[in-house]
Formats: C-alpha cells, structure tokens, sequence
C-alpha cells in the first residue's frame, strides 16, 4: 500500500475489536503479502461496583467518626464537671479487662453506681431515649450525652424506596411538653 487510497472497517466490542482494510475498488489490501484483516482480543473491562462499596463505606465511617468527635467536643466541658474521666473511661470500654493496656477497671459508665444497676434500669439503648423523652425528670449530662451520641452514630438510612406519599399524618397526635416552651 503505497500511495494507494484505502478504507479502514472497524468492529468494536467489549472485549474484542476486529478490522479490515480495503483498497479504493473494496478489495482487501494485502501487506507483505497478507490480506490485512484481523481481531485483536482482551479480557473483559470489570465493572467498579465492587470498589465502590469500599469507597462509600469509608466515606461514611469517616463522616460518623466527624460527627461523634464534634458531638464530643460539644459535650466535653460540661461532662467534664460532673465526671472528667467519662469520656476516657468510655473509649477504653471496649479494650478487654484482661488488657494489661487497660486503664479504668470496674464501672465504665458511673462510678457511683455499677454498670449492671444501669443496665437494669435500661435495657437497651432505646430504653434510655424513650425515658429521656417521657419522664418528668432531670437527668444526669452523662446520660443524655449516651443518647444522643446513639441517635447521632446511627442515624438511619435512606435506602428505603417507599414514597412519602404513602404515609398518612392525619392519625398522628403530638402532646407538647410546657416545660419545653
């Protein structure tokens, strides 16, 4: 193929390109002489859903670790007055007590009253927020910062596809607390 004038077909696919090059009477062209025609193969291109995940999943672990240092930072001065050590005490709580780096030993939560009397009068965490939002009381700061450092960690999700309109408002009845006003 000198000065010669020519055509170039491609056909391309997801893992394979095929071509073939024709001469201006649309002849295949040949070169040394071999018909210039051919397919180049490859492995398949992979999708990133994969990676993805990995990537969302650490943004939104680095989003939660944000919110609950802010939380905390907010929270600090006040909980520092009723008990400095809380806040340390909390972070080491999961570290196992046979940890020779363990520092705080006995009652994580309250050192005036031991870990299992809490946990009698609140089971679970949604005892604990349902109490702060029905009985008539002043609660320790320590107490409110665990329920709100619960509702801010788990957040809930926006996964669920239901629609808004298919929630009714009508039966809904709100009591407003006076103290709150």
């Amino acid at each position: 193929m000198k000065n010669e004038n020519y055509n170039i077909g491609l056909d391309i696919g997801t893992s394979s390109i095929g071509f073939a090059v024709t001469d201006e009477f649309n002849k295949l062209a040949r070169v040394k002489g071999k018909n210039y025609i051919g397919v180049r193969l490859f492995e398949e291109g992979e999708t990133a859903a994969e990676r993805r995940q990995f990537r969302t999943t650490r943004r939104r672990l680095g989003r939660r670790k944000w919110r609950l240092g802010l939380l905390e930072e907010i929270f600090a001065p006040y909980i520092a007055k009723a008990d400095p050590y809380f806040l340390a005490r909390l972070k080491s709580s999961n570290i196992s007590p046979k940890d020779t780096n363990k520092k705080f030993i006995g009652s994580i939560l309250f050192p005036n009253e031991t870990d299992t009397a809490f946990y009698a009068k609140y089971p679970t965490i949604y005892h604990l927020r349902k109490a702060l939002m029905t009985e008539d009381k002043k609660f320790d700061i320590r107490e409110i910062y665990l329920a709100i450092h619960h509702i801010v960690k788990y957040r809930g999700n926006f996964l669920v596809s239901t629609s808004i309109l298919n929630y009714s408002y009508f039966s809904l009845q709100l009591k407003l607390c006076a103290k709150l006003l």
